[in-house]
């Protein structure tokens, strides 16, 4: 099987997996750019402004307005940084962490509805791929050279 085939595959799994997309994902009354800063806070921890916006693409101005939102809204809290008090980091509240939780939980759960209905015989090759999907990642070097990944390693070093 080639690459090609493989990509037409999971172009035509994502195509279907729209139509699956969890009821609290289309209740939730954030942007898609507040979600994906509250994700990226979640999954790579605290950060500045900045790093934010480098990771996410979007210009210093714009981020500092997103994050003046979620803060209003209680997802999100700043504080000074207490090695350098001219920087701000962000994180996520207790309301923020909840929502999250909530969302990653909810589509954990439309996933565990789809993987019902394989049989389980079947599920071992499943389990065997995204074994190998995610070794390919942890060896991947792109990883490093994400912007997202980039960004964090430099809100990591700048906070030590």
């Amino acid at each position: 099987m080639s690459s090609e085939r493989i990509l037409d595959l999971a172009d035509e799994f994502f195509r279907l997996a729209r139509h699956r997309v969890p009821l609290d994902w289309l209740r939730t009354d954030l942007t898609m750019s507040q979600l994906k800063v509250l994700y990226t806070l979640y999954i790579d921890g605290p950060q500045t402004c900045g790093a934010l916006a480098s990771a996410l693409g979007l210009a210093l101005p714009t981020m500092t307005g997103i994050l003046t939102r979620l803060e209003r809204r209680g997802y999100l809290r700043r504080r000074r940084d207490s090695d350098d008090s001219r920087r701000v980091v962000s994180s996520l509240s207790r309301r923020g962490s909840e929502l999250v939780d909530r969302l990653w939980a909810s589509g954990r759960e439309e996933l565990a509805a789809v993987l019902d209905d394989i049989p389980g015989e079947e599920l071992t090759t499943v389990e065997q791929a995204l074994t190998l999907l995610i070794e390919a990642l942890e060896r991947s070097q792109s990883v490093e050279s994400h912007p997202a990944h980039a960004a964090s390693e430099e809100s990591l070093r700048t906070r030590t």
